[in-house]
């Protein structure tokens, strides 16, 4: 074993050679080495042979540099990021404890292997989404590790270089705030699930109620001081508490603790956190830059947003695919709006939806002013329906196309965004506007209906008010037109199931395309030590006397 010589000014080339002949044998037998996790040997073969060799992060006497110590401590505090420090040799730094070259080169080693991993998963993030979500449908934007590395190394600001991978969105630096409470909660003990009962609503006295306070003052959502008497009584303050965690969680707000509601409450702190992460991955998936001004369908949350300079100007409610006929993850532009549109009914819809509907009721189609036509020759020719045999015709035979008129009950309803796509999925009106009080709002083949979309439309007009005008006067003729929008407007459809609102903080919703799951489990599986709790946890609900 070569050991360094003493620390002299005139020794350090020699001193730096020894380390650069370690760093040759290493790399020469990485895959042999027990190191977890598995550096990426090929890659790291290709840098050092670009430095000839020498450490990249420690001085030529053998000590660790200023930029390579903040690397360092950057890599042991990225828990703060959302991601685990381990993933990036974190826990072998610690079995490297003296100055011999072999431990000092396998340092530098680790060091550059952790930076290079650190910087892909902050930019694209850990998983492929195409291995472990196949609704994901957003272009993934890749970076160049190595060149970030040659940045990081010539700058001396490695740390910088991977802040500036970090996506810096609101909505993704909020959510890892709630991970760090949620982490703390964890630590604490998190909270003990509720034992069944029967349905408890306001102004009833059940045992169940001191746990209940204690259950939603540990999340935030019960903030009153406890009463001094009647502790069993289920009273005004504790209701305001579960409706504000119903409405946090995508429930009915009628304080009624059911089935549903006690199913929220008991989902385990590990689960919550993991459903967190996830969320957090997915935020890395995407563009680094969603541009100045772009709508986000929050897919999961049932929600339409308007975004302007990170700040949300518009929201909406919205209805999306139900898991049947899901609304996938991607983006397209919008560039203009259809007025008052003509629906051609897709093919699925119309032999799995609309001809069993016209076989039961000869008039269904007429009522919904929908034309019937079949080609002859190079054209469409329109078809009296009365003049059909519905019954001779089935999904594997079907010659016609369906189209609706415009109108009040066009299905489109008024407004259409104009957003060419590959899955002909857009943002459009409905005629059935009483389906947005539901909480839970799966109800469409793939579209996204948008509630208010008029008030939308308007403001993308807004910084021209000739132009609301037209658009007003051509809304209102009911006449079939484009509009085209004053500028494009990136639309961006993501599948989250939980996020930050900031009003009412963190907001948790089922995971009704059971897209979680596989991503939960991918994500632990990355994890050198795999003992974490992502399922709800098997502890007794405590035994309460009503």
């Amino acid at each position: 074993m070569t050991v360094l010589s003493p620390g002299r000014a005139n020794d350090g080339e020699n001193q730096t050679n020894v380390i650069r002949q370690s760093l040759q044998e290493q790399l020469a037998i990485g895959e042999s080495l027990s190191i977890q996790p598995q550096p990426d040997w090929s890659l790291l073969r290709q840098v050092y042979a670009n430095y000839d060799y020498r450490p990249l992060w420690h001085t030529p006497f053998g000590q660790l540099a200023e930029a390579g110590t903040a690397l360092k401590q950057y890599i042991q505090d990225v828990a703060g990021a959302g991601l685990e420090p381990a993933l990036y040799q974190a826990d072998n730094f610690s079995h490297l404890l003296d100055n011999q070259p072999q431990q000092l080169a396998r340092e530098d080693l680790l060091l550059t292997d952790g930076f290079l991993r650190l910087a892909r998963h902050l930019a694209e993030g850990q998983l492929d989404p195409a291995a472990v979500d196949p609704l994901w449908k957003i272009p993934m934007e890749r970076i160049d590790s190595a060149r970030l590395l040659d940045q990081a190394v010539i700058g001396l600001n490695p740390v910088s270089v991977l802040e500036s991978l970090n996506p810096r969105n609101h909505g993704y630096q909020a959510l890892l705030r709630a991970l760090s409470d949620y982490r703390r909660i964890a630590s604490e003990g998190g909270w003990s699930p509720l034992p069944e009962a029967p349905l408890l609503r306001p102004g009833e006295q059940h045992g169940l109620v001191p746990l209940l306070r204690q259950r939603l003052r540990t999340t935030g959502h019960f903030d009153a001081p406890s009463p001094a008497t009647d502790v069993l009584t289920y009273d005004p303050d504790l209701q305001q508490a579960v409706e504000r965690f119903q409405q946090a969680h995508g429930l009915k707000q009628d304080g009624i603790i059911g089935p549903q509601t006690r199913a929220a409450l008991n989902v385990s702190v590990e689960q919550r956190i993991a459903q967190i992460e996830s969320n957090l991955e997915r935020w890395r998936w995407l563009p680094q830059q969603l541009g100045d001004r772009y709508i986000l369908v929050n897919i999961g949350g049932y929600l339409v947003q308007l975004v302007e300079h990170d700040k949300v100007r518009l929201e909406s409610r919205s209805i999306i695919g139900r898991p049947m006929r899901y609304t996938p993850s991607f983006s397209a532009r919008a560039t203009h709006l259809v007025l008052n549109p003509t629906w051609t009914v897709p093919r699925r819809i119309a032999v799995e939806d609309l001809l069993p509907a016209q076989r039961r009721d000869s008039e269904y189609l007429l009522r919904k002013n929908i034309q019937i036509q079949q080609r002859e020759g190079d054209q469409w020719v329109s078809q009296d329906p009365a003049m059909i045999d519905w019954g001779a015709f089935n999904r594997n035979n079907f010659p016609f196309r369906l189209q609706q008129s415009p109108g009040d009950g066009n299905s489109l309803g008024r407004i259409k965004f104009h957003m060419p796509n590959p899955y002909a999925i857009y943002l459009h009106d409905t005629p059935a506007k009483g389906l947005f009080s539901h909480p839970v709002r799966d109800f469409s083949s793939g579209c996204v209906r948008v509630e208010g979309i008029q008030d939308l439309a308007r403001q993308l007009l807004v910084s021209e008010p000739e132009t609301i005008s037209l658009f007003s006067d051509r809304l209102a003729s009911r006449q079939s037109s484009y509009f085209k929008l004053p500028q494009p407007i990136d639309v961006y459809l993501v599948y989250f199931t939980a996020w930050i609102d900031p009003d009412t903080g963190v907001q948790f919703r089922p995971d009704i395309y059971d897209l979680d799951r596989p991503l939960m489990l991918s994500l632990r599986q990355l994890s050198p030590s795999q003992d974490k709790q992502f399922a709800h946890r098997e502890t007794e609900p405590v035994s309460i006397a009503n």
